[in-house]
């Protein structure tokens, strides 16, 4: 069954990347991928958890899993984005203004993923106080880390698709935006006190990862994490 929910989505992501590149030759033209330097869909995963190995002993499974992997590789397949083609191919190819719609579009995919992260860091921090730190038996404690567990893995996927609006951003050679968004580091990935509750003893004087200072909701007049960062 699982297998089987796994194809159903490569099966989707697969026709949402055909249908991209088809719609690309409207704009670009049939020889927009002819540049030999045209980038990968390559990216580093930020992991703020400990690795989990999962080991398989079916050697059927694993055939049949390689398989799928020949067949189906979104990684290798490049996604036709002035970011990926270069802003020298748009030129080439007449579609420089394509550049500034891209930029705009990677800033704000940028914004949703770091609130994205925010809430799900705030989450962290409330399950650490309110489930975590309060269970007694180890039923609870398994409980608990699962829930921990669960949240961990949203954030390290928002962390992945900020990372890698950071890098088009730089393909992209909008150096301006590049000083606001800021590198991800694995330490800024935990959670803080100083989130849910910064009047707390202790707390006060906490220093919270740059982009919780950042206004990325045109809200930080109002925003009590935005007030706690100034």
């Amino acid at each position: 069954m699982q297998h089987l929910e796994i194809g159903r989505h490569q099966t989707k992501l697969q026709s949402w990347m055909d249908e991209s590149t088809i719609a690309a030759v409207n704009h670009l033209g049939e020889d927009f991928d002819l540049d030999d330097n045209i980038r990968d869909m390559e990216v580093e995963f930020i992991d703020d958890s400990e690795q989990e190995v999962d080991a398989v002993t079916d050697s059927e499974h694993d055939s049949h899993e390689d398989l799928q992997c020949m067949v189906f590789r979104p990684k290798n397949v490049m996604i036709p984005l002035p970011s990926n083609i270069s802003i020298h191919r748009c030129t080439e190819l007449g579609v420089g203004h394509l550049v500034g719609q891209e930029i705009a579009l990677q800033e704000e995919q940028a914004n949703d993923t770091l609130q994205a992260i925010r809430v799900l860091l705030a989450d962290k921090a409330v399950l650490f106080r309110t489930t975590v730190h309060p269970a007694k038996s180890q039923a609870k404690v398994t409980r608990a880390w699962t829930q921990v567990h669960s949240v961990e893995r949203v954030i390290r996927l928002h962390t992945m698709i900020y990372s890698k609006c950071q890098v088009q951003l730089s393909n992209l050679q909008a150096h301006a935006l590049l000083e606001k968004y800021l590198q991800m580091e694995k330490s800024h990935l935990k959670a803080s006190a100083a989130v849910t509750n910064p009047n707390a003893w202790g707390q006060r004087n906490s220093t919270l990862p740059w982009f919780w200072s950042l206004d990325v909701q045109g809200d930080s007049i109002s925003n009590d994490w935005m007030n706690e960062c100034e």
